[in-house]
């Protein structure tokens, strides 16, 4: 039975008044005659004490308690109260943040009391300390440990389950941490609520994952815990959520006062980038930009290599890509601006993130702005331009699936640029997705082309055997046409013939008839038919895309050669002045002397003969003029 001195004691305790409690049973144990149960009693009431102490002083000085729970059990080791007050001593130990005496206590829990309840929470205390220490590996071997004691209570299990979650989410597993916390709410929620550290991991988890509970539960959390550590990572996303849900004034004005309280950290940084775009989110002006610009540059800068920059990046990315956006619609600029985008070089950046959703938010809007940017190179012909910033910024490709056309663009300008090996894995790529449709059948047509700009010896057999197999296809005029460049390439001019009779230039794409002809043309002069060739040339110059130019040159040398020489000084006459040079004026002499001007002919070639800069044009000139000489002698014998 308790005596009177012990109880006064405890009511002094249960009171709430642990110094009166302490006093009190120090005075007994000094000054009056006590038994040893009196004694044993007195020192539990005062490790008791000292702890309520600690515990109303935030364990800020723990000193006293930790010394009266030793000198309790160093007195008593058997006593009954002895695991308890082992348990308080771990305990005060990791509240007051010395990790390592906790470890150190909750062994000597694990050594000397084997009951399953006590092991435990002291397995369960060392999982916590490890996870905050994010030893992941070693709180997971303390849970295992904790679940060799349960046996078949459903609700302990269920609190193995919540910390290994934790420990999941550290390892990066979260699919695997969300399904744990998620059950384990579903059937105990007051589990993962009563406990900061797991209420705020499974709001971040189901804020990543796009829950619609995740806003009811992090208010929840910020009414219960506002105080805790773990707040200001909620109260962030409590603030994008709002901001998401278009209360910008509310989001504002949360992401302002933990950008203030928070100022030194991660959240505070983040709270501040968020709030500088939710401030900016309308502007366009580079000029109004400019300070938040100036401001995400600074942040970016002296947070290198770190999710902070990662932000700030995308934040500059979407700033720039603003105001690059307004300058081209202002000032209906080319698109020559965008090929050093500041826009394109942040999103490939913050692309990179390790953030998930930083990365995600990134490539998805520069992959846009890339193909936006891309397009308009193409369709300027910017070829060279367009390839460097398709090989600088892989990291913003869209989608194959969201940019066939643009890939099919790109394997364009690199066969033009002679790039035929990534040319050619670009668009065997996009020619194995689309086999069976009408893209497929235009990727051929350019893998034709590259074959025949790269002369491969097997170019014809490839193409052939494609359209064995593809009897039906309408671009087979296309395909045929090409087929006939690459048998002139490889000197088989008769062949080259018979291919083009198979095709029509009015089956033909208006862009692809200026090869058409051209390579009619040269078939037709490779078998000396001149009259041919100079009708081709004729119908190259008329084509888009033509080189009018060569086209009126070649089709009055053919004339020329075919003997017609008053069709060929015609067509020489429309000759521009700035490319009337020494073989100009050899060919209209000659075409003079056998078209009735015999005396301006010979002029013009003995005007020829005597400039230094005609070269072997002025030796066929006086050629020309001896035969010319020679057969006028000739006609007078006669």
């Amino acid at each position: 039975m308790e005596s009177e001195r012990v109880r006064t004691v405890r009511i002094f305790l249960n009171n709430g008044n642990p110094v009166q409690a302490v006093r009190t049973a120090e005075k007994v144990l000094k000054s009056q005659k006590v038994t040893r149960d009196e004694r044993q009693e007195l020192l539990n009431l005062i490790a008791d004490a000292e702890i309520m102490r600690a515990t109303h002083k935030h364990f800020e000085n723990i000193s006293l308690a930790v010394r009266a729970i030793d000198a309790s059990l160093k007195e008593f080791p058997e006593n009954p109260q002895a695991s308890e007050l082992r348990w308080q001593k771990a305990w005060l130990r990791w509240k007051a943040g010395d990790d390592k005496k906790a470890v150190t206590a909750a062994r000597e829990i694990i050594t000397k009391d084997q009951q399953p309840q006590n092991l435990r929470r002291a397995w369960l205390l060392m999982a916590r300390i490890h996870i905050e220490q994010e030893q992941f590996a070693y709180a997971r071997s303390d849970l295992l440990q904790y679940s060799l004691q349960i046996g078949s209570d459903s609700y302990r299990q269920a609190i193995g389950m919540a910390w290994m979650g934790i420990v999941d989410q550290g390892e990066k597993r979260p699919e695997v941490a969300y399904k744990s916390l998620q059950g384990v709410h579903k059937n105990w929620p007051e589990i993962i609520t009563d406990e900061p550290i797991l209420y705020a991991n499974f709001i971040q988890l189901l804020h990543e994952n796009g829950n619609n509970k995740t806003l009811q539960l992090s208010e929840d959390f910020i009414r219960r815990y506002i105080r805790t550590i773990q707040a200001p990572a909620v109260r962030l996303i409590h603030a994008d959520i709002i901001a998401d849900n278009n209360k910008t004034a509310a989001a504002i004005k949360e992401y302002g006062i933990l950008a203030a309280n928070q100022a030194e950290t991660t959240i505070g940084r983040k709270a501040f980038i968020r709030k500088l775009m939710l401030e900016f989110k309308d502007e366009t002006e580079k000029e109004k930009l400019l300070p938040a610009m100036v401001s995400l540059k600074k942040i970016a800068d002296s947070n290198q290599l770190s999710l902070i920059e990662d932000e700030a990046m995308l934040g500059l990315a979407r700033f720039w890509a603003r105001i690059e956006q307004t300058s081209l619609a202002a000032e209906k600029e080319s698109g020559e601006g965008r090929a050093d985008s500041p826009a394109l070089h942040a999103y490939a950046r913050a692309a990179t993130s390790a953030d998930r959703r930083i990365a995600q938010r990134a490539q998805k809007e520069g992959a846009v702005w890339l193909q936006a940017s891309l397009n308009t190179m193409l369709k300027q012909e910017q070829w060279l331009k367009a390839v460097t910033i398709w090989k600088q910024y892989p990291q913003l490709r869209p989608k194959l699936r969201l940019s066939q056309e643009l890939r099919l663009g790109i394997g364009h300008a690199m066969r033009l640029l002679m790039l035929f090996d990534g040319a050619e894995k670009l668009l065997t790529d996009l020619y194995k997705r689309n086999k069976a449709s009408i893209r497929g059948q235009r990727v051929m047509v350019e893998l034709s082309k590259l074959w025949m700009d790269r002369q491969d010896s097997d170019g014809v057999e490839k193409v052939m055997r494609w359209l064995n197999r593809n009897e039906f296809t309408i671009y087979r005029p296309e395909i045929l046409a090409v087929v006939a460049r690459m048998q002139i390439n490889q000197k088989q001019a008769q062949a080259a013939r018979q291919t083009l009779n198979a095709v029509r230039a009015s089956d033909l794409a208006l862009e692809s008839r200026a090869n058409f002809w051209l390579t009619s043309a040269e078939v037709s002069a490779t078998l000396g038919q001149w009259h041919t060739a100079a009708k081709a040339w004729g119908n190259y110059r008329l084509s888009q895309g033509a080189n009018a130019r060569m086209g009126l040159l070649n089709q009055a040398k053919s004339l020329f050669t075919a003997r017609e020489y008053a069709q060929a000084r015609k067509l020489y006459m429309e000759t521009p002045e700035e490319d009337r040079d020494g073989a100009w004026e050899y060919y209209v002499g000659v075409c003079q002397i056998h078209s009735g001007e015999t005396q301006q002919g010979e002029q013009r070639l003995q005007a020829l003969t005597l400039r230094k800069d005609a070269g072997t044009y002025a030796a066929l000139a006086k050629l020309a003029l001896a035969d010319q000489q020679a057969g006028q002698l000739l006609g007078e014998k006669q």
